[in-house]
């Protein structure tokens, strides 16, 4: 089974960062059950994002779709590519090498996530990620990504609703605007979200947990 955790094409910040940064959070996007935030540290004039919203299914089928990668082209947007290099699913570890499709002219991107999922006592199911310098081979038609982190967090409400978060940084590198990259930071949570709902919408057989989720 081909299936293992990805991170979309912003990732997020490290609980205790994200917190502390949210201090001065703006709300960049309120509408269709979904909401962004952006905000800023004071050593980085790239936006993070924190977004958010509830869907009307059981929190292992909202899991299970982020888990299932030959899904994540279809509604992640910019994804071009993923790939397992390594998977142990007793730790809960996981390691994969990601192309992501950026607007022409800009090349492409191409990154290698180091992950980390979890579930904690309140049954919170979490899946922290960040970008690792070494594990794949470099590319040169690709410019890689090396300054990246984030998270996925699934929060139960109900037999068939959950709360799914997800915190975004990551450093773009190369010749872009600024104002470019911010754009792209307020507007790709928003559309991956609204895409998540409307691919939880189809049929589709969830696939189990992993044991450490359980």
């Amino acid at each position: 089974m081909k299936k293992v955790i990805f991170m979309a094409c912003a990732v997020a910040l490290a609980a205790t960062v994200q917190a502390k940064s949210m201090d001065n959070a703006k709300l960049s996007i309120n509408k269709n059950n979904i909401k962004v935030w952006t905000y800023q540290d004071e050593k980085n004039p790239v936006f993070q994002y924190k977004a958010e919203t509830s869907f009307d299914v059981p929190l292992e089928k909202a899991v299970s779709l982020v888990l299932d990668v030959e899904n994540a082209v279809k509604w992640v947007p910019y994804m071009g590519s993923v790939k397992i290099i390594s998977r142990d699913d007793k730790k809960g570890e996981f390691t994969l090498y990601m192309v992501l499709d950026f607007p022409f002219p800009l090349k492409d991107r191409d990154l290698v996530v180091q992950g980390k999922m979890r579930k904690d006592a309140q049954g919170i199911i979490s899946i922290q990620n960040k970008a690792i310098q070494k594990g794949y081979p470099l590319n040169p038609n690709y410019v890689r990504l090396t300054d990246y982190e984030g998270d996925w967090t699934f929060q139960r409400l109900g037999n068939k609703k959950v709360k799914v978060s997800t915190y975004g940084y990551a450093n773009p590198e190369g010749s872009i605007p600024l104002s470019f990259v911010n754009m792209f930071v307020q507007q790709q949570p928003y559309q991956m979200l609204q895409k998540m709902k409307a691919e939880l919408g189809r049929p589709q057989v969830s696939t189990p947990l992993p044991e450490i989720l359980k």
